[in-house]
């Protein structure tokens, strides 16, 4: 089978362009998924479930504690399922490196044709970033295959093409495609996948703390946006990414705190409400709080 590993940081739309190469695939029966979520309670292979097998490696990080683990899930997927594809969505703290190191293990030489490295870039926060921690994400542009430079709807023409300029001089080999909810569109050549090389040394990005609840009754749509939006002031510390799927009086919803934005969508179905934050220096007394006024625990 192929490999294709779905990469960027928390928030940059990972869960969203997987989605999109979902509908795009003509036989989804044929595609596997494998997530790994940073957090004890997942939220994103309730997401992807159209039609694909999806597989999930919660608990912990595929670059750090479940390598093991991770290997296991990918030759179980190959022997039990036979896809032709499989799709690797890391979580958005996971070095690619790492990854790619456990997929050239002896135990999957004979599982895997080839890969390729699909990362995203958030057009609205990759140069605060990218100061922030250079060397982690200098390092995830340049193992890239694909750079997928997300979220231009969010940012200016301009902007686009000066980012676009930036990932250039540090990736010249990487194609480079803009898009927005992470669709690369139909007819857009891609490169092959191609046998993995040892990707050297990367640089881990630590110190983020991930806090995780079920939500196990009906809320109000009110209640949650609310929420999100004290999540999205800082008030509760500086949360990097929020997600949650709850059942609401008004149906199933889909609610993100991404790139310092609020959203809220309907949604479909899942087999229970669950909420997921990721930051820094979290107020979890104060978060605790709020989300079991509603119901979360």
């Amino acid at each position: 089978m192929d490999v294709d590993i779905v990469a960027g940081y928390l928030g940059v739309g990972k869960t969203t362009c997987i989605l999109e190469m979902i509908r795009s695939e003509p036989d989804p029966s044929r595609l596997a998924v494998l997530v790994n979520e940073f957090g004890d309670v997942g939220i994103d292979a309730a997401l992807l479930g159209e039609g694909t097998e999806v597989v999930e490696l919660a608990s912990g990080c595929i670059c750090c504690t479940l390598r093991l683990d991770f290997r296991t899930q990918i030759s179980d997927i190959a022997d039990r399922w036979h896809p032709l594809r499989l799709l690797i969505e890391p979580t958005g703290v996971a070095t690619i490196a790492q990854v790619v190191r456990s997929l050239r293990h002896s135990d999957l030489v004979d599982k895997i044709d080839g890969a390729r490295v699909f990362v995203l870039v958030d057009a609205v926060t990759f140069t605060e970033r990218l100061r922030e921690s250079p060397a982690f994400f200098t390092s995830q542009v340049r193992q890239a295959d694909v750079l997928l430079l997300n979220k231009t709807d969010l940012v200016s023409p301009g902007r686009t093409e000066a980012l676009r300029a930036v990932l250039e001089s540090m990736n010249p080999e990487a194609w480079i495609i803009p898009t927005v909810n992470g669709r690369i569109g139909e007819g857009v050549e891609l490169p092959a996948p191609h046998p993995l090389e040892d990707p050297g040394d990367a640089e881990v990005l630590t110190g983020l703390a991930s806090l995780s609840y079920e939500v196990g009754r009906l809320v109000g749509r009110r209640e949650v946006r609310d929420l999100f939006d004290t999540l999205n002031t800082g008030e509760m510390g500086r949360i990097e990414r929020a997600k949650a799927i709850v059942q609401t009086v008004d149906g199933w919803y889909r609610f993100d705190l991404a790139s310092g934005l609020v959203d809220e969508r309907p949604w479909g179905p899942a087999p229970s409400g669950r909420l997921v934050v990721i930051g820094t220096d979290m107020s979890n007394e104060t978060l605790d709080t709020a989300v079991r006024s509603f119901g979360g625990k």
